[in-house]
């Protein structure tokens, strides 16, 4: 029976995030650096729990978004109230993957940051984070670009627009940089 497909997502989420597998800690040749590596995996321990508080916020905000669409539109009050409480839903709906795009950023810049001096051991851990971060950060681009679509606040969706470039441009930048780290240092 295998240990992990019987058993709730969260806990193998737990298992990769334990000790036991982090082996850049308590190594001889890593000691100048572990204060750095503690503070980068306290940092991704924070964004772990973030994304998976993110995967139901997203749940629940795409459930008012589709309880907006449902709403009466018969008479035009009615149709009012439906157009403006899916705009506000939209809204919600395109925070929640645009933080997913942001922590997804976070992480790959701490990925780059744990392969330049973190245990060569772990490098192509650390090349399959920021891959299946990148991968995250792209997906979640989908569905705030389908959601601002649909806005009409041309404002907001500027704001909203350029917060998505930045944190996928910088993706892009770190997760490339990354394929160059682990190639000198593997």
């Amino acid at each position: 029976m295998n240990m992990y497909l019987d058993k709730p997502l969260h806990y193998y989420l737990d298992e990769l995030a334990s000790v036991k597998s982090t082996p850049t800690l308590g190594k001889a040749d890593y000691v100048e650096v572990q204060p750095e590596i503690e503070a980068l995996l306290q940092q991704t321990e924070k964004l772990r729990e973030r994304f998976q508080e993110l995967m139901q916020e997203d749940i629940e905000a795409y459930g008012r978004l589709s309880a907006s669409f449902k709403m009466p539109r018969g008479t035009p009050e009615e149709m009012d109230a439906r157009s403006k409480s899916i705009q506000e839903q939209l809204v919600e709906a395109a925070l929640v993957p645009l933080e997913m795009a942001e922590c997804a950023s976070a992480l790959v810049k701490c990925c780059h940051r744990i392969g330049e001096i973190g245990n060569a051991k772990v490098l192509s851990d650390v090349a399959t984070g920021a891959l299946l971060a990148s991968s995250a950060g792209a997906g979640a681009a989908w569905i705030v670009r389908a959601n601002l679509l649909s806005m009409k606040d041309q404002g907001l969706i500027e704001v909203l627009s350029k917060r998505l470039s930045t944190a996928l441009d910088d993706i892009t930048t770190y997760g490339q940089q990354i394929t160059g780290i682990v190639g000198r240092r593997a």
